[in-house]
């Protein structure tokens, strides 16, 4: 996983105040105490020879090597691992403020703790979308979690990882229905297409044998029967030939579509929901 962050330096604050705190008190007389001067030869020193007070460093935040659009923030790094869900303290939903959404690197698939480097032939078009659509989610459910009391980076894990389980479920079921489906669709459409095919190519046949028996009819039914019987097997057998690869072909591409979506889609959306809550319950149990 691409996780980049800066740890936060340790400071020394209370030892800080507490030094501060003492020379303050030696250097205020309380009412009704007296000082005597400093003997010949003596010196009062604020710190002990050899200790040196170092400045306290704020803490900082962690910084992201790559550009990230206002109102998003970078991908979080786990510095510390996430508290546990404080069952005791959840409560019903109260306004907080929102989640800001989770911008990947550049030319990097991201859905939740998911993501991977974006192939080539992905355009930015496509990829700027998805990945938008998916933080966004993300960013409403950890805003969600955080309304009814879970700690902000333990609602952050569980939001990546339900979108993260979700597309996994969701591909995990979808892709295997949809080529099922496809195949099923594509033989069942297939053999349909060249049925009706067929029958549509013989009948434009006879119609063709039909005119032009007619057409002979009209110097003598003789001269037409003649010209049209010679004719009329091989333009009706290739009609219905003709008919029944183009029946076939369109019967096949519409019943793979028809089916990987009948199969597919469903698969999907059930395999996202599992996964989801799967994900989900990974993410609020480590």
């Amino acid at each position: 996983m691409l996780r980049h962050a800066i740890r936060p330096a340790v400071g020394i604050l209370p030892l800080a105040l507490a030094i501060a705190c003492a020379s303050v008190a030696q250097a205020v007389p309380q009412p009704g105490v007296t000082t005597s001067p400093a003997q010949p030869g003596t010196s009062v020193s604020p710190a002990q020879p050899g200790t040196t007070i170092a400045p306290v460093a704020p803490p900082q935040s962690p910084q992201a090597d790559y550009v990230v659009p206002q109102n998003h923030r970078p991908v979080p790094a786990e510095t510390e691992p996430a508290p546990a869900i404080d069952w005791q303290s959840l409560h019903t939903p109260e306004p907080v403020e929102p989640v800001e959404p989770i911008a990947p690197p550049p030319r990097t698939v991201r859905i939740g703790d998911f993501y991977t480097p974006a192939p080539d032939q992905l355009p930015d078009e496509i990829l700027n979308p998805v990945n938008g659509f998916s933080a966004d989610a993300e960013a409403a459910l950890s805003t969600g979690l955080q309304s009814i009391g879970v700690n902000p980076s333990r609602s952050d894990k569980i939001a990546g990882m339900t979108a993260a389980g979700a597309v996994t479920g969701a591909a995990l079921l979808g892709i295997p229905g949809a080529v099922a489906g496809a195949v099923g669709g594509g033989v069942g459409g297939g053999i349909i297409g060249a049925g009706v095919g067929a029958a549509i190519g013989a009948g434009i046949g006879v119609g063709i044998v039909a005119a032009t028996a007619a057409a002979g009819g009209a110097v003598g039914a003789g001269i037409g029967a003649a010209i049209a019987a010679p004719a009329a097997v091989p333009i009706i057998g290739g009609g219905a030939l003709i008919g029944l690869g183009v029946g076939a072909a369109v019967g096949a591409v519409g019943g793979a579509a028809l089916g990987a979506a009948a199969v597919g889609i469903p698969m999907a959306v059930l395999g996202g929901v599992g996964g989801g809550i799967a994900g989900a319950a990974i993410g609020g149990a480590f």
